[in-house]
């Protein structure tokens, strides 16, 4: 697996190439998928993401969380994105939303093999959108000819802004509807090491995470929570145990480090949980997410 930081280097790179050469993006998606075999998620991962939500109760090695077999895949896919052909620039990048199926326990310390593909490069309203897709499969199945098994898929959403695609048109803005404040269930105070503690788990330093300074000279207002951390968060003590259930939530406005988030949970349906998540002081929305049992229709949230 290649390092996270080993990727940034690399997209640093690639932008100071551009930035010199003038140089301009490709305007289609590698034809290739990044994979990675014999991949093993260590029991010193387990134990420092057991550290990040304190309250969730003792992590299972043979059942890890979703968010946790997220990071263990996510530089697969970063490599793709880091590369010099890759038609959105890594730096910058938007992290949009991400939908999940965690169809069978992933367990720790047994070889899996995990692949990174790029789909759906499509114009928005602020740029360019690209499905960032990983896969995660385990050992091969007890049947005769059975191959390795699909445990976890994930699609991670991310904009490029100020890309667009050559002939392509920009679609207008859709209209924003007014945002209706649930009840209150629950408040997160978010100190300002939030991003570190992430980052050290994670292996994504993004400075936007990690320095106020650095994170206004990328187009932030300042330090911002990384969206897997909340996402890690909202299903801390609600994701099922023993899988077969799908996720998903989509971004809104950025979490300011520190700070504090507004949260509302609903049940609208037998094994459906919904959350909301917003700012307390202004009533902006950060987030919304989604939690069901069954891995069937987890695009339709």
């Amino acid at each position: 697996m290649t390092p996270l930081a080993a990727s940034y280097r690399a997209a640093l790179s690639t932008a100071a190439m551009d930035s010199l050469l003038r140089r301009r993006r490709p305007q289609s998606l590698p034809g290739r998928t990044v994979v990675v075999h014999d991949h093993v998620i260590g029991e010193d991962l387990v134990a420092s993401y057991a550290g990040l939500f304190p309250g969730a109760g003792p992590l299972d090695p043979a059942d890890l969380p979703s968010v946790l077999v997220h990071i263990a895949g996510f530089p697969a896919a970063m490599d793709l994105m880091a590369r010099s052909d890759f038609p959105l620039p890594l730096l910058g990048m938007v992290h949009l939303e991400n939908h999940v199926r965690h169809h069978r326990p992933v367990p720790a310390g047994v070889p899996l093999e995990v692949a990174a593909s790029a789909t759906s490069l499509a114009p928005h309203p602020a740029g360019t959108t690209v499905d960032m897709v990983v896969t995660v499969h385990g050992p091969d199945g007890d049947g005769p000819g059975d191959g390795p098994v699909l445990l976890w898929e994930g699609t991670s959403t991310y904009l490029g802004r100020g890309v667009r695609l050559a002939g392509a048109p920009q679609p207008d803005r859709p209209l924003r509807e007014e945002f209706q404040v649930p009840g209150l269930t629950a408040r997160w105070h978010l100190p300002a090491s939030t991003g570190r503690d992430y980052a050290a788990v994670s292996g994504d330093y993004n400075p936007i995470h990690l320095n106020r300074f650095a994170a206004r000279a990328l187009g932030q207002k300042g330090m911002i929570a990384h969206g897997m951390y909340l996402a890690g968060r909202m299903l801390a003590g609600r994701e099922p145990a023993g899988a077969g259930h799908a996720w998903s939530i989509s971004f809104a406005t950025p979490v300011l480090l520190p700070g504090s988030v507004s949260l509302g949970v609903t049940h609208p349906a037998p094994g459906t949980t919904e959350v909301t998540a917003w700012n307390g002081r202004n009533r902006r929305p950060h987030f919304t997410g989604r939690i069901q049992l069954g891995t069937a229709g987890y695009r339709d949230s």
